[in-house]
């Protein structure tokens, strides 16, 4: 029985131990984008001048061996693509805190310019000079007073000249367009705002109260919101059925207007 309690001491006693040494450990962490080159650290001892501060190295969350144990490592990072995105995170003792020598390697400075961008009646064109690969492009229109994106494209990623073309989305009246280009290592940037005034017709509709269904006068896409804004109709047409709907106050969003709707 005694020894039972020696046992069970030591065993408690050991994980306080290891959840004393899992708390002081800290995590030294760094991002960006694969560019072709490793990563160097310099790694200093720990407190007790016998053991070497870095634990464990991990890029993108999967566990690396390095030799951690000496006073100066390579991170290879060969494994990955040109252009992939990178996170190291080095876990290492409290008392000290390794240093990454070059991390400007992984952090690139962008590059990215539109150098052209244009709209008319039936198509929104631009240019773009320095891109990387993997990058994404968001067309954005100015809708209900906020930026909503009318298209996503795949940056073709050269770094010298990338030309686009897409169809327009007008609704009546003057439209506001931008492009936002998204890095791989989330950095953003945005074109200057293009205005383009539309010659269509304002739409309308009919009837303000509804029985069965609301006929709009030439085809766009539209939404129908309840009372409570919840969207319960989302399409492109003229014509929108709101036979099962109950009776009520709806709301509907169609040519950058906005129209109150009664339904019997």
């Amino acid at each position: 029985m005694t020894h039972i309690k020696i046992v069970s001491k030591f065993v408690i006693a050991s994980l306080v131990l290891l959840g004393s040494l899992a708390s002081n450990a800290e995590i030294l962490t760094i991002s960006g984008v694969y560019q072709g080159k490793n990563l160097y650290v310099q790694n200093p001892f720990a407190g007790n001048m016998r053991d070497y501060c870095t634990n464990d190295v991990y890029v993108n969350e999967e566990k690396k061996e390095y030799n951690v144990a000496s006073s100066a490592f390579e991170i290879d990072l060969s494994f990955l693509k040109i252009g992939d995105p990178v996170t190291v995170k080095i876990t290492h003792k409290s008392d000290c805190k390794p240093k990454v020598l070059n991390p400007q390697v992984i952090q690139a400075t962008s590059a990215f310019s539109i150098s052209s961008f244009s709209v008319d009646q039936d198509k929104i064109v631009w240019s773009t000079k320095g891109e990387r690969p993997k990058g994404k492009i968001f067309v954005e229109q100015m809708k209900y007073n906020t930026w909503v994106i009318v298209k996503e494209l795949s940056g073709k990623g050269n770094s010298l000249m990338n030309n686009y073309e897409v169809e327009s989305f007008h609704h009546s009246g003057v439209n506001q367009y931008r492009i936002k280009y998204l890095e791989v290592d989330g950095q953003i940037k945005y074109s200057s705002t293009v205005e383009y005034t539309s010659t269509l017709p304002p739409v309308t509709f009919y009837p303000k109260r509804v029985t069965d269904k609301i006929t709009l006068s030439r085809p766009v896409e539209y939404e129908l919101q309840d009372a409570f804004g919840n969207v319960i109709r989302k399409s492109k047409g003229t014509e929108i059925d709101i036979t099962g709907s109950p009776a009520g106050v709806y709301y509907l969003n169609c040519d950058n207007q906005t129209f109150k709707i009664y339904k019997k």
